[in-house]
C-alpha cells in the first residue's frame, strides 16, 4: 500500500490511498475528502495510519463493510490483541513478522507512544465515520440500526481503553535561541560575511532575508514561502500582510507550502529591516527573475526564479549549521526563529507588567494562532527563567556569607569541619 498525491484541477494537492495492486480503497479516500479543510501534510500521514488497519483486515480476510454493516462483528480480541499490537509496531516489519521470534534485536519494532496515539486516533475516527455513514443511510425503524449502534458503541470503548498517555519528558527551558546565540547566526548568513553560504550575492541577500523576516517576525517557514511582493506595504505605515489564500494551481511545489492558521497584519518600524527588503526586492529579486526569464509574484525566489521550495530552506539551516558549527547552536531550525522571537516578546511585555491573559492574546495574535492556550509554553518559560534568576542570586547570597566566614579568620579546614 501506498500514498499518494494528485492535483485537483482547482489546483490543490489531494493525497489518495492505494491498496496493493495500484487501486484506490474508496473508503479511506472519502473519509480523506471529507477532510478537505485540513492540510495535505495531516491528509497524508492520517492515509498512511489508515494504511495499518487496511493491511490488518486484508491480512486477517476480514471484510471492513461487513462488519460495519452488522453482519460480522468486531472481537475484542481482534481489536485490543491484534489491531492494537499492529500499531504499536513499525510500518516496516511485514504484519507476518509481528511477534516473531526471528526479528533482529537491533532492529526497530515498536513507535513511540505519540505515534501510536495519533495512529489510535485516527482509526478510531475513521471508523466511527464509517459507522454513521452506514446508519445514515437506513431508515429509523430499521431493525438493523440498533445493532450496527451497538457494535459502534462496542468498537469505540474498546479503543478508548487501548489509549495511553505520554510519557514524561526532558524538555530544554527554551525552544528558541539564547541571545549571544542570535548574534552569532545574524553574522552568520550576513551577506557581508565572506563565509556565508550561495553561490553568489543574490542568493547570499536571499538567505539573509529569509532569515531575518522569521527571526524579526515570527513567520513560519511557509508563511514566509508563500509571500507576494505585493504581501509588504510600503509608505507611512509599512506592514508585511500574512493572508490565507486558495490554491494557486500555477505553483506546482509539492509539497505546496500555505498559511495554516490565521493571518495577520504586521507593522515593520525597522528602518534597517525596510531597506534591506526594499533592496531584496528591487535588486537582488528583479536580478534573477530576468535572468531567467520568470514571471510571477511570489517574494523569495530560488537561485533559478521559481518560487523557493520549503525543502531549499530545512538544507540551508542544515548547511549553516554544519559549516559554522562552533558559534551555532546543533538544535538551530527554522522553527527555532519563531520560538525566538515568541520568547523575546513574551520576556519584553512581562518587563513591562503587562498581565498573563493580555500576554497570552497579543502572542496569539502575533503568532497567527486561533487558541491563545498554545502560547502557555512561553509564559512557563519566562516563569523559569526568572525562576532560575532568582535561584541564581540567592546561590550568590550564600556563597558571598560563605566568604565572608571565611575570611574573618577560620580556615577552609575548620568551617568544613
Amino acid at each position: 500500500m501506498e500514498v499518494k498525491t494528485v492535483r485537483h484541477p482547482s489546483g490543490q494537492n489531494l493525497p489518495i490511498l492505494l491498496d496493493d495492486d495500484g487501486l484506490p480503497i474508496p473508503l479511506a479516500n472519502e473519509w480523506a475528502l471529507t477532510r478537505r479543510d485540513l492540510s495535505p501534510n495531516t491528509l497524508i500521514r492520517n492515509l498512511r495510519e489508515l494504511s495499518i488497519l487496511f493491511a490488518w483486515l486484508f491480512a486477517l480476510g476480514i471484510d471492513l463493510n461487513a462488519c460495519v454493516a452488522g453482519l460480522r462483528m468486531f472481537t475484542e480480541a481482534e481489536l485490543s490483541g491484534s489491531l492494537c499490537e499492529r500499531l504499536r509496531m513499525a510500518v516496516k516489519i511485514p504484519f507476518a513478522q509481528v511477534g516473531v521470534a526471528s526479528i533482529k534485536q537491533s532492529q526497530k519494532v515498536a513507535v513511540s507512544p505519540l505515534t501510536y496515539k495519533l495512529r489510535l486516533i485516527t482509526v478510531r475516527q475513521f471508523l466511527g465515520w464509517c459507522f454513521r455513514i452506514k446508519m445514515g443511510s437506513l431508515a429509523s425503524d430499521d431493525p438493523a440500526l440498533v445493532r450496527i449502534q451497538t457494535h459502534k458503541d462496542h468498537v469505540d470503548q474498546i479503543l478508548a481503553n487501548q489509549e495511553i498517555s505520554n510519557p514524561p519528558q526532558n524538555k530544554s527551558l527554551t525552544k528558541g535561541l539564547r541571545d549571544h546565540e542570535v548574534l552569532a547566526l545574524i553574522w552568520c548568513v550576513d551577506f557581508r560575511n565572506p563565509e556565508a553560504y550561495g553561490i553568489n550575492e543574490h542568493v547570499r541577500f536571499r538567505n539573509f532575508i529569509v532569515v531575518m523576516i522569521m527571526l524579526n517576525f515570527g513567520l513560519r517557514p511557509a508563511e514566509v514561502l508563500t509571500l507576494r511582493v505585493d504581501d509588504i506595504e510600503f509608505g507611512s505605515v509599512t506592514a508585511l500582510r500574512v493572508f490565507r489564500r486558495v490554491a494557486d494551481p500555477d505553483d506546482m511545489r509539492s509539497p505546496r507550502p500555505r498559511v495554516k492558521r490565521n493571518g495577520r497584519d504586521i507593522v515593520v518600524q525597522v528602518p534597517t529591516i525596510l531597506r534591506l527588503i526594499e533592496e531584496y526586492i528591487e535588486v537582488h529579486r528583479e536580478a534573477v527573475m530576468d535572468r531567467f526569464g520568470k514571471d510571477h509574484s511570489y517574494l523569495i525566489v530560488s537561485d533559478e526564479g521559481d518560487p523557493l521550495h520549503g525543502n531549499s530552506v530545512s538544507n540551508y539551516f542544515q548547511i549553516i549549521r554544519e559549516r559554522f558549527k562552533d558559534q551555532l547552536p546543533a538544535n538551530l531550525t527554522p522553527k527555532s526563529l519563531r520560538h525566538t522571537y515568541s520568547s523575546k516578546t513574551e520576556r519584553d511585555m512581562s518587563e513591562r507588567g503587562i498581565p498573563e491573559d493580555e500576554r497570552k492574546i497579543v502572542l496569539a495574535y502575533l503568532r497567527g494562532d486561533s487558541s491563545t492556550r498554545s502560547q502557555e509554553v512561553y509564559i512557563s518559560g519566562e516563569i523559569i527563567r526568572q525562576a532560575t534568576a532568582v535561584q541564581s542570586r540567592y546561590h550568590d547570597t550564600l556563597m558571598e556569607s560563605f566568604l565572608e566566614y571565611t575570611s574573618d579568620g577560620s580556615s577552609a579546614d575548620e568551617t568544613a569541619c
